[in-house]
């Protein structure tokens, strides 16, 4: 059994299946996501059987029966896609209850590795990296979330080393959201523990490490230029906010208000007809296609695991700040519903603080 949750670990958490897709053609990449959720569903026939998590459940319930009620374009995406949700919300709970911080931790570790390979040894004149995730923004989610982890690593030699690891590979995503949610957690977490202000040291080292290897890494020019105009202060504001999330939100808002109560149908806001781009925002995305109710029941879970967290925040501070990165991440993406790194990650959490095991000891390396 461990060594198939093992498998299914590196399936999900490096994106096995898009990488594949992208390295050895689509045949392979689709053999591979049915591999996926294959062995999902032998874990589950194997694991002993627990409850449902019900939120997860009614929230894609609900979302799937009114969006595909009111609009769909393509039956046959509308029901894989719904089956592979039903499975991972069923079954990869299962495997998400039986995966330690430990376990997590460490192939998140090794997903941040791959875009510092990535970066040394398949360099390109695109200049943000992404490694076994393709997408630099997808990339920069793993990075986060594998940071918020390591505050609760008892070694500091260890913890110190995952810290590097994680932001380093996470400036080379360039990401903005990265940029933006790094400083705030650092931030965050000097609350509970004043030591963690010695992190925005890290931070600074790390900058200064890609500065120094800026060439070599053939590093994004225009996005590495607003860094440096940055730690300058002389960045241009129009610049920072170019082709941003604000402005592509605003492009939908007329059709959510036109239809607030079941929505404009399945896939309307996610940008597949090519006419504009999707509306990078879950709870926009949610609310546009699906209307109020699976709206509200989204907000809820997130605002749960954020409360739920906010108890034990001086023992374990690394669950509060990835309930707070998991419910900003949502605001930069509109795939949720397939996006089953993300998925399982919130399952993870959910599953440690409503069984009261979010006071688990220490992650020991």
């Amino acid at each position: 059994m461990k060594i198939l949750k093992y498998i299914i670990l590196i399936l999900i958490l490096w994106g096995i299946d898009s990488f594949s897709f992208f390295v050895f053609g689509e045949t392979i990449g689709g053999y591979v996501s049915h591999l996926t959720f294959i062995l999902l569903l032998g874990y589950y026939f194997f694991a002993r059987k627990r409850p449902v998590i019900i939120p997860l459940a009614i929230l894609g319930v609900s979302y799937f029966i009114i969006s595909g009620l009111t609009y769909i374009d393509n039956y046959e995406v509308y029901i894989n896609e719904f089956i592979k949700y039903g499975i991972l919300i069923i079954c990869g709970a299962e495997v998400a209850r039986d995966t330690s911080s430990k376990e997590l931790i460490l192939f998140l570790l090794i997903g941040a590795a791959s875009v510092l390979i990535h970066s040394l040894f398949f360099a390109d004149n695109y200049g943000r990296y992404s490694g076994f995730y393709l997408n630099p923004n997808g990339a920069a989610f793993v990075c986060l979330i594998g940071y918020c982890l390591t505050f609760n690593i008892s070694n500091k030699t260890t913890k110190y080393l995952f810290t590097f690891i994680f932001t380093f590979a996470g400036i080379l995503t360039f990401s903005r959201f990265f940029f933006l949610m790094w400083f705030l957690i650092t931030l965050l977490s000097a609350i509970s523990n004043r030591k963690n202000l010695q992190l925005f040291g890290i931070g600074i080292g790390t900058l200064a490490l890609l500065i120094s290897f800026a060439t070599i890494l053939q590093v994004n020019t225009t996005r590495f230029s607003l860094l440096i105009g940055l730690l300058n202060n002389n960045a241009q504001t129009e610049r920072l906010t170019e082709d941003s999330r604000m402005s592509r939100w605003s492009t939908y808002y007329n059709d959510i208000l036109d239809k607030p109560i079941f929505g404009n149908g399945y896939k309307s806001f996610s940008g597949i007809d090519n006419v504009k781009q999707g509306v990078h925002n879950t709870y926009l995305m949610v609310l546009g296609e699906a209307g109020i109710i699976p709206f509200l029941i989204i907000i809820g879970i997130y605002l749960y695991l954020i409360r739920k967290t906010i108890y034990g925040y001086k023992t374990n501070t690394d669950k509060l700040l990835l309930a707070i990165s998991l419910s900003a991440i949502l605001l930069t993406m509109h795939n949720y519903f397939n996006y089953y790194l993300i998925l399982f990650i919130t399952i993870w959490l959910f599953n440690k603080v409503s069984t009261n095991n979010s006071q688990e000891n220490e992650i020991t390396l």
